[in-house]
């Protein structure tokens, strides 16, 4: 392996709180895209060969798995392949287009505002721990905060958030960026996120 320990895997099975299997499935679309069968045939080889239960193919979308296989997931991608924290981030960017949860809640909820105002629902939607909260929005001012409160995860999974908050904006919005300004896994209170548009 690259940068991480099989112990720090090990340990991060431990984390509490569970994650729903579509992003598991989200992981392997964009693999595909990336890389194509045979890389997510080398990426499910590894993931084998390490003993994690990570099914990428038949993770059911709506299922509960232990939050700690979606770190993993992440980490065993980004040494696979080689990827950088920024390709990650694209990853977590991509994300929202290949999920049928976000896709479904994108068609009750359509405009910015309304949006927005879901965000904790999503958040619900797809993991068990933590808590996501809008703190400011302004349209007029193309400005959205928010807050993920009691969620202490992997530094990596901050950037994936970074992209994966970005994209929600842009099914509306021209031009979004994100960008993580607190982390509570750097002695803040809670990661907060701010998003402005044009």
């Amino acid at each position: 392996m690259g940068e991480i320990q099989k112990e720090e895997l090990e340990k991060l099975l431990k984390t509490k709180g569970e994650v729903r299997g579509a992003v598991f499935q989200t992981d392997a679309k964009y693999i595909l895209e990336k890389k194509g069968e045979e890389g997510l045939k080398k990426l499910e080889e590894r993931v084998k060969s390490l003993g994690y239960p990570i099914d990428y193919r038949e993770a059911k979308a709506t299922g509960w798995y232990p939050f700690g296989l979606r770190i993993i997931s992440l980490l065993l991608i980004k040494d696979t392949f080689g990827w950088s924290d920024s390709e990650i981030r694209e990853m977590g960017k991509t994300a929202p287009k290949f999920s049928f949860i976000v896709k479904f809640l994108f068609k009750i909820f359509g405009s910015t505002r309304r949006l927005v105002k879901e965000i904790p629902r999503f958040w619900k939607e797809h993991y068990t721990i933590g808590e996501m909260e809008t703190v400011k929005f302004e349209e007029k001012g193309k400005e959205l905060i928010v807050h993920l409160i009691n969620f202490d995860t992997y530094p990596l999974f901050c950037k994936y958030l970074e992209g994966y908050i970005e994209r929600i904006l842009l099914f509306n919005e021209k031009e979004v960026v994100t960008e993580e300004t607190k982390c509570a896994l750097k002695d803040n209170p809670y990661h907060e996120y701010i998003s402005r548009w044009k």
